[in-house]
């Protein structure tokens, strides 16, 4: 006798299952360190855009915040750099960095300085 697809039945299956929606999927894995820390904490982003970065540090800040205003990247050689999608764009998977932040009591308005 061979077994194969025609003469197997198949037992305890459930014809109404539905399998979850998987998860979002993150496209680019970031470490930062956020002034203060010690300690690298792992950032996820689902676009490789300025909008998703600044909205998942914001949020890793676990602190009260308006609008993320600007997100800007100082270089080693101390040159000050806005950061766009394409600079988002160009960082390597598991790229480490140090966050600073300043927060505006006036306009409730954050800006994210990222050091790598």
């Amino acid at each position: 006798m061979t077994f194969g697809p025609s003469n197997m039945e198949l037992v305890g299956v459930d014809p109404t299952y539905v399998p979850a929606v998987r998860k979002r999927k993150s496209v680019l894995a970031i470490y930062a360190r956020f002034q203060g820390e010690s300690i690298h904490r792992a950032i996820y982003l689902e676009q490789l855009a300025v909008s998703d970065l600044a909205g998942k540090l914001a949020q890793r800040l676990e602190m009260p915040t308006g609008p993320v205003v600007e997100v800007v990247r100082r270089t080693k050689k101390g040159v000050t750099v806005r950061v766009d999608d394409s600079v988002v764009a160009q960082l390597e998977d598991e790229q480490d960095m140090e966050v600073e932040w300043a927060f505006s009591d006036e306009s409730g308005a954050l800006t994210l300085c990222l050091h790598y």
